[in-house]
């Protein structure tokens, strides 16, 4: 009901995006004046004003098409200045036609002056504040000075009574109306205000963290193979020298590009937003060329990596999402696994969705990770080999898990080592929820 409510504000007074603050309030201080204008036309003719009455019609097809001027033709400035005009205007004929001083429009001038307060700019307040005062005090001195230019109205005590006590209570109601209308679109200002300013404030941090990589994480390495290539050409270097420097030459390569492309992987996230265009995606297929991609590396490092992958497994989902996250946690397992030691990745399928194990035996000492590992730090630790990594692997893995539709976690082992599990929606199960929808 509140949501129903807040959207028919919304569309009466436009939309954010639309129209700034002054404006919408004014289409709402219009549609107001509109309803009060209908509910004071059958009051006038009760009370033996039909002349009023008429002059209430007229300023409620007014009000109607300032309206429409401002919400749907574009023309706020014009609508807003014949507004102000005309209400001053109606009120001063209103004097007139109601009894002057003796009726309720004294009240009136205060509504008007309210309303233009609410929705005229400030550098025009002045303006409109000075003239309403001088008007009514100038009416003022007329009646004085003429009274018989102000005719008493009312044929009765009881109907003035009625008349005054039922303009104050409309131009109270108004008056409170306007207040609630400013009063809640400051509040609705002021919290956006202060949520984009937190996502300022997150995003001004995650930009300085990120600056903090490029200047460490990513300048080491690049100083590396620049040392290496730096000897291979100054220095004469037996074919095993050079051997040796090649490999390191295509273990520091392979790590910088790695962290580049987590950088470039995080970076759009953060910018565009992940859009993951799914599909069916054979497990096997997809995963055994990233095995392969790591085998050499953990050959190298003296680490025996297995992959089991059941027949028939299938992932509703995007490629590129699957292959970084399984790339993450294979390049974790490999860096923080000691020589001798083992990785396993698996892939099995039951009850509509696909899980994904990667276990490391570690390095024979205990670890306790915890889900703060999830979180984006430029605090990252260093391989059994002293591989060096941005912060980033797991908190990409996690962002696309979730955007995939799945989820992911890990267990401790109490001796050695860290077992990751990704679940994410079978292309079966994606496929029964296609046909049921």
């Amino acid at each position: 009901m509140l949501l129903n409510i807040t959207g028919l504000f919304q569309r009466i007074s436009g939309s954010p995006r639309d129209f700034p603050l002054t404006i919408r309030i004014f289409h709402s201080v219009l549609v107001i004046c509109m309803a009060a204008l209908i509910y004071n036309i059958p009051l006038n003719i009760v009370v033996g004003l039909p002349i009023v009455a008429l002059a209430s019609a007229i300023s409620c097809l007014l009000a109607f098409t300032l309206y429409y001027l401002s919400r749907y033709g574009g023309k706020t400035t014009i609508a807003r200045l014949i507004f102000c005009i005309t209400g001053t205007a109606l009120f001063v004929i209103n004097y007139f036609l109601n009894s002057g001083i003796d009726g309720p429009t004294g009240f009136f001038f205060v509504l008007i002056m309210v309303i233009i307060v609410a929705v005229a700019p400030v550098n025009e307040y002045w303006y409109w504040v000075t003239s309403n005062i001088i008007l009514l005090m100038g009416l003022h001195i007329i009646q004085y000075v003429h009274p018989e230019w102000v005719p008493y109205t009312y044929a009765t005590k009881g109907e003035r009574y009625v008349d005054i006590s039922s303009a104050y209570i409309t131009v109270v109601l108004m008056v409170l109306a306007c207040f609630y209308i400013i009063r809640k679109r400051y509040e609705s200002e002021r919290l956006e205000a202060e949520q984009n300013a937190a996502k300022l404030e997150r995003l001004d941090a995650e930009k300085n963290k990120l600056f903090s990589i490029i200047s460490h994480d990513l300048r080491s390495p690049l100083a590396h193979i620049q040392n290496y290539l730096e000897m291979l050409v100054e220095y004469d270097l037996t074919d095993q020298e050079r051997s040796s420097i090649k490999t390191q030459l295509l273990h520091s390569t392979r790590g910088t590009l790695d962290m580049v492309n987590n950088v470039l992987y995080w970076s759009k996230n953060q910018l565009e937003g992940a859009k993951a265009s799914k599909q069916m995606l054979d497990v096997a297929v997809l995963l055994q060329p990233q095995v392969e991609l790591f085998r050499s590396i953990a050959v190298g490092k003296q680490i025996e990596l297995e992959s089991i992958f059941m027949p028939d497994v299938s992932i509703w989902g995007n490629a590129d999402m699957v292959q970084l996250i399984v790339r993450n946690l294979l390049n974790n397992a490999v860096k923080f696994t000691a020589p001798g030691g083992n990785v396993r990745i698996s892939a099995t399928s039951s009850a509509g969705v696909c899980l994904l194990v990667v276990k490391d035996s570690g390095d024979g000492n205990p670890v306790n990770l915890s889900e703060e590992s999830f979180q984006f730090s430029t605090t990252t630790s260093r391989g059994t080999a002293n591989e060096t990594g941005v912060g980033l692997g797991l908190a990409l893995c996690r962002e696309y898990t979730a955007q995939l539709g799945g989820r992911i976690w890990f267990s401790n082992d109490q001796v050695s080592g860290v077992t990751f599990f990704i679940e994410l929606p079978s292309a079966k199960s994606a496929l029964i929820q296609k046909t049921v929808e």
